[in-house]
């Protein structure tokens, strides 16, 4: 399992090479790369469980399990710079495997720093495409984070996976953490990245969300939309997991709007 130090943690991450689906034969043509980047309290190997074989079909898959998650480096807090703090990790990622340029595929956290790797960094993204994202958050927003994951009970289902994933008792402590800081962000103003910065998206863009989404409101998509050039919306009748409950609708447009752009 190979680790990268960077300047904020230690990143486990996956290196995956295309193969055949069927037969496992790795492939020996030039493939383009797509960076997986995941939401808080997952990891790419469960946010994208449904894709993953697909995608590795086609492209070659780097899947970081981003800080504070799995078995990369334990946090003990966020900082209001933790999206683009992730953003410079990635790119030291990608510079350590000497990547000049990806795909991008992002849910939820990973793709507000999937959109600020698109903004900050151009000449990295070839495309991306992303689902659950917003550029700024409110009250309701965070009022809505914290009923989720610090007043009503985890179904004892989720804890087994995050035990499993995070390690206990460690993982408890991420979602207190991650309130407070989203609070923070919010006394500061809510605004995660600016219009200036998603006007600044320059690469084909395809923002997608569950128009049920109860997390993060569908109104983010169409805000997000209107503000990179270009882009395209994809909106699903779901909740915030959208790529789980509409995957074949979700998995074919991905693989369309990706291989299109590769």
């Amino acid at each position: 399992m190979p680790f990268l130090a960077t300047l904020h943690t230690q990143y486990l991450y996956y290196d995956y090479f295309p193969c055949d689906i069927t037969t496992g034969t790795p492939s020996t043509l030039p493939i383009p790369t797509i960076l997986l980047l995941h939401g808080f309290l997952g990891t790419a190997e469960t946010d994208f469980s449904a894709q993953l074989l697909r995608l590795r079909a086609q492209f070659n898959v780097i899947a970081p399990e981003l800080r504070g998650f799995g078995r990369s480096s334990h946090r003990t807090t966020y900082t209001p710079a933790y999206y683009r703090e992730d953003v410079e990790d990635m790119v030291a990622l990608l510079d350590e495997l000497k990547v000049s340029r990806v795909l991008v595929l992002a849910f939820s956290d990973g793709a507000i720093t999937a959109l600020l790797l698109a903004a900050l960094y151009p000449q990295r993204v070839a495309a991306l495409a992303t689902l659950g994202a917003q550029a700024t958050l409110d009250g309701k927003d965070v009022a809505a984070l914290r009923h989720w994951l610090l007043e009503r009970p985890l179904s004892e289902e989720w804890q087994a996976q995050l035990t499993q994933l995070h390690g206990e008792p460690y993982w408890r402590t991420l979602p207190a953490l991650y309130i407070e800081v989203q609070e923070e962000l919010l006394a500061q103003g809510g605004v995660l990245i600016s219009d200036e910065e998603l006007a600044a998206i320059r690469c084909p863009t395809l923002i997608m969300h569950g128009t049920r989404d109860r997390i993060v409101p569908v109104t983010y998509a169409h805000a997000i939309h209107r503000r990179i050039a270009g882009s395209q919306l994809l909106l699903f009748d779901a909740g915030h997991p959208a790529h789980l409950r509409c995957e074949g609708e979700y998995n074919n447009a991905v693989i369309t709007f990706l291989a299109r752009m590769s």
